[in-house]
């Protein structure tokens, strides 16, 4: 397995994406690309990720393998590579090999490879009728207001706008996008829908995002949200499971 990123920091920022959910997980390396599906330790969120081979500019795999990580030392490991290097990942011995190279010099690590388990998370079978592309950036100070006022956060759609309600001991929050504004590129629903969610798991999952990024938010009343994204080439989609609310 020999598997190379042209630019080492790319890498560590989609693993980023990863890391502020997942402790640890097992990763899918297949002819067409990386995958991993992975639960939070709180069963409350789920990670969907994939990186297509046209994502890397060498990818070469005899057969599918599995590699089971510790992520946080994967990204630990991830941050010491360099602007202008590559990052190789190859499998040796029972271990992953992270080599950083550039203008004739390289380094290497090499990190444990960890027990995966052979439970197979699955996607929520969802339809998802509604949904919201907005940039990173509105979402992300959006978060930042309602942690002024509490833990949850309520996100609706309507045809006309997106907008997040916040209420709580100390005070209230509201932020509405209105559809065409240039925060939202688009809307798509035919009734207004609601939920409401812990706000520091999309703190979470939003965190790597680039500012000018579209995120994608599906929402279905009193059900899971599924937010989604793409990143230095490769896809993420994220599960978080609604609290519900008794009037």
């Amino acid at each position: 397995m020999k598997l190379v990123v042209q630019d080492a920091p790319a890498l560590k920022s989609v693993i980023d994406c990863i890391v502020s959910l997942v402790e640890e997980g097992q990763f899918e390396v297949k002819s067409d690309g990386l995958y991993l599906k992975a639960m939070d330790p709180s069963q409350i969120s789920m990670i969907s990720f994939s990186m297509p081979k046209t994502a890397f500019v060498e990818y070469s795999l005899l057969e599918d393998t599995k590699i089971g990580l510790d992520i946080s030392q994967l990204s630990n490991v991830l941050s010491r590579g360099k602007k202008g290097e590559r990052a190789e990942l190859g499998v040796e011995e029972g271990r992953l090999v992270i080599k950083f190279f550039g203008d004739k010099h390289s380094r290497t690590f090499k990190v444990p490879l960890i027990e995966g388990g052979d439970k197979v998370h699955r996607e929520p079978k969802i339809e998802f009728k509604n949904y919201v592309k907005i940039r990173a950036d509105a979402i992300k100070e959006t978060l930042k207001d309602a942690k002024l006022v509490s833990s949850h956060i309520r996100l609706n759609i309507t045809p006309e706008a997106f907008s997040v309600d916040v209420k709580g001991e100390n005070g209230e929050v509201k932020a509405e996008f209105q559809s065409g504004s240039t925060e939202v590129t688009e809307i798509k629903t035919e009734t207004a829908v609601k939920a409401t969610f812990p706000l520091q798991y999309l703190e979470d999952m939003v965190k790597a995002t680039s500012a000018s990024s579209i995120i994608t938010i599906y929402l279905e009343t009193d059900r899971p949200l599924k937010l989604e994204y793409e990143l230095e080439g490769a896809k993420l989609a994220f599960y978080l499971a609604p609290r519900i609310e008794t009037e």
